[in-house]
């Protein structure tokens, strides 16, 4: 207890049992002394709690502001992540424009204005030509500023209240309606078409600008749901790039169903080399001096259960866009190889040919695809010549010819097919180790009809001297030009002429009859 405290206690006490006094009036000071006491120090206790209690409601009232700003601080918290993480639900990462998730709300928002106001509306979807080749060729990183500039082009050209969106890969979609298709959807994807033709200034070493174009589908007008309208707008993508590319399509309602014959096929497809479908016929190659056969071509078909034997013509284009070509391709080099190692063993030594395509050529695989059929096949190196369109080799040369140079390091030959369709330079065609240029069908074809043809034949084969490469002419087909070829010094043939497509008991039939089993192999 304080020491005023204590004092006043002590006379308490000593009031309270000192003898009382006879004098009334000493005894009424005394108890009078004896209350003011015990008000005083009922007062000052009281003081002491009153103040006590103050204290502690003020640390209280400071907890709870404490506590108060503190959970406001937290709210404000969760609420910022809860922002960042809804952007990064509905953004891309790499691009920062809205993802497939908000491309497809925005379009169902679009759609119900549409319906209420009457506007047109419309969904554009936009891929990038010759992006793989970016990304194989160069690396990711490159691929990843490619995309970046294409998003920023694409946001630069659409109004604000429109939308540019990434969908996936290099797959993006331009949302737009209202006065802006006041002149049509076209003019809107001409001018997205013009934008993405212009160079790329890619960071890294490539070196130099890229030159790039790209594809694009159009689907106009009320849909059921946003993703009937971008399928739709899809579907005119792919109309795009079958087209050639570097070019837009309008959706019209025949496409979605050839669309689903066309995935039907694809899936019919995949299956055919697990079910054993595909087979190989065999095209002689001759020697036009001799007319001995020298070689066979290998041709893939597709025997379909239920359609019949179909031409390549048919399902290449589908096996190179969906990359099922890589599997059949790397199945068509073990097949062939494995049969002309039996042919050799039996005493034809004749070369083999198989066709390479774009896809193939793209995927350093095929080295290793080619160097596994040699050994599994007990192949010799030398007895296989791969042919590679024109157009093919001239996509990206610089990096067709190192991968060029490492399958000649396998030993096998390389030829140029279809020579002369293209647009291959000298330059470049002497940087690609290449041991033989076959002159495409349609040039031969011409040789009765004009003597232009005549003379660019001449050119070619005297290109190919200079060069110390051989000719070969495809699509022989009569005595004349068979006869002109022989006269212009063209190294080998093939043709109906000669011989159509065979099968390997055809293949034998015909080896046996012509006595190639004397022949030597093709080589330089």
């Amino acid at each position: 207890m304080p020491e005023p405290l204590d004092r006043i206690a002590h006379t308490v006490a000593h009031l309270a049992t000192a003898p009382l006094r006879t004098s009334a009036g000493g005894s009424r000071r005394r108890w009078w002394m004896l209350v003011a006491c015990v008000i005083l120090v009922l007062g000052l206790q009281g003081l002491l709690v009153l103040l006590g209690g103050a204290i502690v409601s003020f640390l209280l009232f400071a907890l709870v502001v404490v506590l108060t700003r503190s959970r406001e601080r937290a709210l404000r918290m969760v609420e910022e992540k809860t922002g960042q993480l809804r952007h990064q639900a509905l953004h891309d990462a790499l691009t920062g424009l809205p993802n497939r998730v908000l491309a497809l709300d925005r379009a169902e928002q679009m759609l119900a204005r549409a319906r209420r106001q009457h506007i047109p509306v419309a969904a554009l979807y936009v891929d990038v030509d010759g992006f793989k080749q970016v990304n194989d060729t160069f690396g990711h990183a490159a691929g990843d500023d490619l995309l970046r500039i294409v998003a920023k082009r694409l946001a630069g050209v659409v109004r604000e209240g429109d939308t540019a969106a990434r969908l996936s890969g290099d797959e993006f979609v331009v949302l737009v309606e209202g006065s802006a298709l006041d002149a049509g959807a076209e003019l809107i994807a001409e001018r997205l078409l013009n934008v993405l033709r212009q160079p790329y200034e890619v960071d890294g070493e490539i070196g130099r600008q890229l030159s790039l174009t790209a594809s694009v589908g159009v689907a106009s007008g009320l849909r059921g749901s946003a993703a009937e309208l971008l399928r739709d707008a899809d579907v005119a993508l792919y109309e795009a790039k079958m087209a050639g590319s570097n070019c837009y399509v309008q959706f019209e309602s025949g496409m979605q169903t050839a669309a689903q014959d066309r995935l039907t096929f694809e899936m019919d497809l995949a299956e055919a080399l697990e079910n054993e479908q595909l087979f190989l016929l065999y095209q002689p190659t001759f020697d036009l001096q001799s007319e001995n056969v020298i070689g066979v071509e290998a041709l893939l078909r597709w025997r379909h259960p239920t359609r019949g034997v179909i031409p390549p013509v048919e399902f290449i284009p589908i096996a190179e866009e969906s990359g099922l070509i890589v599997p059949i391709g790397r199945w068509v080099l073990e097949e062939a190889c494995r049969q002309a190692a039996t042919w050799h063993e039996r005493g034809h030594r004749i070369g083999m040919s198989v066709n390479v395509s774009g896809r193939q050529l793209d995927d350093d695989e095929l080295i290793e695809d080619v160097g596994d059929a040699l050994e599994y096949s007990g192949l010799e190196p030398q007895a296989l010549t791969l042919e590679i369109t024109e157009t093919t080799l001239m996509r990206d040369a610089e990096a067709t010819a190192l991968r060029l140079r490492e399958l000649k390091g396998l030993g096998v030959r390389i030829a140029i097919d279809d020579f002369g369709t293209g647009y291959s330079s000298l330059a470049y065609l002497r940087q690609f180790p290449v041991d033989a240029l076959k002159i495409d069908r349609s040039f031969i074809g011409g040789i009765a009809a004009s003597k232009e043809a005549t003379t660019l034949i001449r050119t070619l084969v005297q290109l190919g001297k200079a060069l110390q490469i051989e000719t070969l002419a495809e699509g022989i087909e009569d005595q004349v030009q068979l006869e002109t070829l022989q006269r212009e010094h063209c190294d080998h043939g093939q043709g109906f002429l000669f011989s159509r497509p065979l099968d390997v008991g055809a293949v034998e039939a015909f080896l046996q009859a012509s006595g190639s089993s004397t022949q030597p192999l093709l080589t330089r």
